[in-house]
């Protein structure tokens, strides 16, 4: 049985699974590579060495080295499959070690830089009051981009004050709105006709849904609007959790708020907020406020 065979056996699987489109073209389109280097070989004639001279391969090529372990866990993930459903007898995947990847730190927002993208949107027209439930999904709520495009009229609760959000995985998860997001989503909403629990919320000037070409768009406007040109999608989620934690907010909720499967994830944001903590220890430190009352007595 030669590789192409087996993978798509394996990529099967994960539709049968309900791994998101997303998911199943990210193997697909690693596995392809995967399988063109080694030139479609019987399965069973893999081996270690395979699998090494793979990921040197992709290491010379420009890409980062976060990338480079994303695309060698693909191949793991796959010969692990491969291995437990007997396909290939040698634990590949249990001696092929990941590259080490280099973090970028992360980028936030400036509230400065955050007040000027909310006021640079003319929320008088459709598309304007759309642009900001999109940015406000995601700025105050932390919401992915795919999220907020899947996201549908029969998961909003504004009354109870929080959303249903389809997120990696196909798993759903609660997620609060703010009290500024949920008046735009009440404006927002009150201009959609015909719409049934399953209808998504983000749409096209001319009504159709809007796909990642629109939001695409629409970030471009919005960078040149708000002069901050390295604004992304993924910028204001970042934003999100760090303002969350520097508010009070804790990491546990966090991590549920953003969908993080580890708490590893989340705590990627705390290490930003140590001023903030530092500043509020000063003002609750248990010693401190003893000596202050002990002295006003």
């Amino acid at each position: 049985m030669n590789i192409s065979q087996v993978i798509a056996e394996y990529l099967l699987e994960h539709e049968i699974q309900g791994h998101s489109p997303h998911t199943v073209r990210f193997y697909t389109e690693n596995l392809k590579r995967f399988n063109d280097y080694l030139n479609n070989p019987d399965i069973t004639t893999v081996t270690l060495t395979n699998a090494r001279e793979y990921v040197l391969m992709l290491r010379e090529r420009d890409i980062s080295s976060v990338t480079l372990q994303t695309y060698t866990k693909a191949i793991r993930a796959f010969l692990t499959w491969c291995h437990r459903e007997e396909y290939i007898a040698d634990n590949i995947p249990g001696k092929l070690r990941l590259p080490k990847a280099t973090r970028k730190a992360i980028d936030v927002l400036t509230d400065t830089e955050a007040e000027r993208l909310i006021n640079c949107i003319n929320t008088r027209k459709f598309t304007g009051l759309r642009d900001m439930v999109v940015v406000l999904l995601m700025l105050d709520s932390g919401m992915r981009l795919s999220e907020v495009l899947r996201l549908e009229y029969g998961k909003i609760h504004l009354e109870s004050g929080y959303l249903i959000a389809l997120g990696k995985g196909n798993k759903e998860r609660y997620i609060p709105l703010g009290l500024h997001t949920r008046k735009y989503l009440i404006k927002y909403l009150a201009q959609l006709q015909n719409m049934t629990a399953e209808s998504r919320i983000v749409l096209k000037e001319c009504l159709t849904t809007a796909n990642l070409s629109t939001i695409r768009q629409l970030f471009i406007r919005l960078k040149r609007h708000s002069e901050i040109p390295r604004l992304r999608p993924h910028l204001l989620r970042h934003t999100f959790a760090t303002r969350y934690l520097s508010h009070g907010g804790d990491v546990y909720n966090l991590q549920a708020i953003l969908g993080h499967s580890t708490l590893e994830m989340t705590k990627r944001y705390a290490h930003l907020t140590m001023g903030d903590r530092i500043d509020r220890f000063s003002k609750y430190s248990p010693v401190d406020n003893l000596i202050k009352r002990t002295m006003q007595s």
